[in-house]
């Protein structure tokens, strides 16, 4: 009888075995395989480098004297390429910008979420990346309610070694205005 026991128990944990090895996850991936990135992160490969960057400000409240700013933007893949982690330094009318910035591609947002981190400000910046059209977008926002500043950077086409950036605010629900155009060439 104990033998019968035991050989059941055997089949049953055979079995069990087999079926884990059949079974697949909510994604389609076989079990026990690791995840892959998706398409939206190869879509974003163009940032993948190291870029010598100039900029021009507009005459702004924000800027009032316009000006130049030249730096670098270094970005590599994070963890299991899930991410662009990227280190940058620049050089503007306002002193020296250091920062870190990464995107990830959140599938149950279906956007990508940015994060930037910044040596001109406490905390982080959260805000999201899209695509529209053959452009790369983030939204970010800084302050709350009437008086919080609204900023768009867009990647206009990129593509090869050479990227032309603007990012435009508004205030509120004011009208938007450019607020710098950058060319960003791969080193």
């Amino acid at each position: 009888m104990r033998r019968v026991t035991m050989l059941i128990g055997l089949a049953c944990l055979c079995a069990m075995a087999a079926i884990s090895l059949n079974a697949r996850n909510p994604d389609g991936r076989q079990a026990g395989q690791p995840p892959q990135p998706g398409p939206e992160m190869q879509r974003l490969n163009f940032l993948i480098g190291t870029w010598d960057t100039q900029s021009e400000y507009e005459k702004s409240p924000m800027m009032p004297n316009g000006g130049k700013q030249n730096g670098w933007y270094k970005a590599q893949l994070g963890p299991g390429g899930f991410s662009v982690i990227a280190d940058l330094e620049e050089d503007s009318p306002m002193g020296k910008d250091l920062g870190h910035e990464i995107i990830s591609w959140d599938p149950k947002k279906g956007s990508y979420t940015v994060v930037v981190l910044g040596n001109a400000f406490p905390g982080a910046i959260m805000g999201t990346g899209k695509w529209e059209g053959d452009d790369f977008v983030i939204l970010n926002e800084v302050g709350e309610g009437a008086s919080a500043v609204h900023l768009r950077a867009a990647y206009l086409h990129p593509q090869g070694n050479v990227l032309h950036i603007e990012e435009s605010f508004k205030v509120g629900d004011g009208p938007s205005k450019l607020m710098y155009k950058a060319t960003a060439t791969r080193k």
